[in-house]
C-alpha cells in the first residue's frame, strides 16, 4: 500500500519502554500528521529512575501493557527493561502496517516488533543512537549482541540520533539510504514558548548578583555522567576567582550526597545542588553563562543551546558531534578536570568569545537542529519503507 493512492491512514505502532517527557512531543507531533494513525505501546514505571512515563496530558493514542521489568547492569549503566509477554497477540489485534521500536534498551519488544513486521509482510524501523562511543560492550551485551545487530542489518530502516550513529550502522553493512538521522534534541518550540515567558534579564540578573559567571549542568546524578569531574574542574576555577564563580547542579540521583561531600571537601561553598527541575528549568538556563555535559548524554545540549548557552562536552549519545563545534562550545573526547578548567576559565575571562559562542549556539537551533528537522527525518524514514515515490510524509506538519 502506498500513501498517494488511498485515503485510508497509515497504521503506525510506536514501541517505547516508558512515554518520557521529552520523547512525548514528537509522539503528539506524528499523531497530527494527517496521514498517519499513531499509537504508543509502552511499559511500566521503573520507579527512582529516569525510565518513567511523563504525567503531563498528550492527546496521542497510547496503551501501556502488562509488563515484567527487567533489571540488570552494565558496564555504563543500569539496565531497566519491560517485557511484555502479550505484545506480539497485541500487534495480530492492532494489525499496524509499520512499526517503530525503540532499539536494544527495548530489545525484548523490539524483538516481538520485529517477528511480527516479518512474518506478515509489515515495515519494522529500528531507533537507536547505535554505539556509545569510546566503549565496549560488556560480556551480557556481548551474548545478545548477534541478535541486536542481526535485527539493525534486517529493519526496514534505520532512525539514529547522530552522525556518529550512522557511521555505526554503515560500519554493520547497513545501505547508507536506509538511515535517517534525527539529531537528538528536546521539543525546541516549547523551549523557546517557555523561554518566551520569562524576563531574561530579569533573571540573569538574580542569578548574577553574587557571581560574575555560572557554570550549568543539568541531568541525572550518577556515575555515568561523571559529574564529578566537574566538580573537580570547578574547584580549580573557584580557588582562582573566588565568589566570581559558580556552579548549578540540576537533577537527581544516587550520587547526589556523595557529590555535595567531594564539593565540601574540595573547599568549594559556592556549589549550589537544586535537585530535580522540570517545570520552570528554563530559569536555570537562563541564569547560566555555560552549559557543562562532562559524560554520557545529549538532550540537554539542544536545551542549553536552546537557550543561548554554549556547551563543553565530552562524549555523550553522539548528538554533541552535530550540535556542537569550535563556534559554540567544545567536545573534548578525552575531558578531565584540567582541560575542563582551561575551557572554563577561557570563556570566563573572554566576553568577547563567549557571547559569540552563546549567539551561534542559538541560531543553531533555530536554523539547523530543532524539533521540526527532527520529525521531519522521522518522516522520511517511514515514507521510505511505505515508498520510496511516496512523498506526502515529508512534508512538514
Amino acid at each position: 500500500m502506498t500513501l498517494s493512492n488511498t485515503k485510508r491512514k497509515l497504521k503506525l505502532i510506536v514501541l517505547y519502554r516508558v512515554i518520557q517527557h521529552w520523547r512525548a512531543p514528537i509522539f503528539e507531533k506524528l499523531a497530527m500528521l494527517p496521514a498517519v494513525d499513531l499509537k504508543v505501546i509502552y511499559g511500566p514505571d521503573f520507579n527512582g529512575t529516569k525510565v518513567v512515563s511523563t504525567r503531563s496530558s498528550f492527546s496521542f493514542s497510547r496503551e501501556r501493557m502488562r509488563s515484567v521489568k527487567i533489571r540488570s547492569r552494565s558496564v555504563n549503566n543500569r539496565v531497566l527493561m519491560p517485557f511484555s509477554p502479550f505484545l506480539f497477540f497485541k500487534l495480530i489485534q492492532e494489525r499496524p502496517q509499520v512499526i517503530i521500536s525503540e532499539g536494544a534498551s527495548n530489545l525484548l519488544n523490539a524483538f516481538q516488533g520485529f517477528v511480527y513486521a516479518k512474518m506478515f509482510g509489515k515495515k519494522f524501523i529500528w531507533w537507536s543512537l547505535g554505539k556509545l562511543q569510546l566503549s565496549d560492550f560488556d560480556v551480557k551485551r556481548k551474548r545478545i549482541n548477534f541478535l541486536i545487530s542481526w535485527i539493525e542489518r534486517k529493519s526496514d530502516a534505520i532512525i539514529t540520533y547522530s552522525s556518529i550513529g550512522k557511521r555505526y550502522f554503515q560500519n554493520l553493512g547497513i545501505d547508507p539510504e536506509k538511515i535517517f538521522v534525527a539529531v537528538n534534541v528536546v521539543d525546541t518550540d516549547l523551549s523557546f514558548k517557555k523561554i518566551a515567558q520569562y524576563n531574561k534579564d530579569e533573571i540573569y540578573t538574580e542569578f548574577h548578583r553574587n557571581s560574575t559567571f555560572n557554570i550549568l549542568y543539568v541531568g541525572a546524578l550518577d556515575k555515568g555522567k561523571r559529574i564529578d569531574v566537574l566538580i573537580r574542574a570547578f574547584a580549580l576555577l573557584c580557588h582562582r576567582y573566588g565568589s566570581d564563580v559558580a556552579l548549578h547542579i540540576v537533577g537527581k540521583g544516587e550520587l547526589m550526597e556523595e557529590l555535595k561531600q567531594l564539593g565540601k571537601a574540595l573547599d568549594c561553598s559556592n556549589i549550589y545542588f537544586h535537585g530535580q527541575v522540570i517545570e520552570g528549568v528554563s530559569r536555570f538556563f537562563l541564569g547560566a553563562d555555560v552549559f557543562v555535559l562532562p559524560g554520557l548524554g545529549g538532550l540537554a545540549i539542544s536545551e542549553a543551546m536552546a537557550h543561548g548557552l554554549p556547551v563543553i562536552a565530552s562524549i555523550g549519545d553522539g548528538c554533541e558531534a552535530d550540535l556542537v563545534d569550535e563556534t559554540n562550545g567544545v567536545i573534548d573526547p578525552n575531558l578531565n578536570e584540567d582541560n575542563l578548567s582551561k575551557y572554563l576559565d577561557a570563556l570566563y575571562t573572554d566576553n568577547v568569545l563567549l557571547n559569540k559562542m552563546k549567539n551561534t549556539s542559538l541560531r543553531k537551533i533555530r536554523e539547523q537542529y530543532n524539533i521540526g528537522e527532527y520529525l521531519l527525518n522521522i518522516q522520511r524514514a517511514i515514507s521510505y519503507v511505505t515508498s520510496k515515490k511516496d512523498k506526502s510524509l515529508t512534508e512538514k506538519a
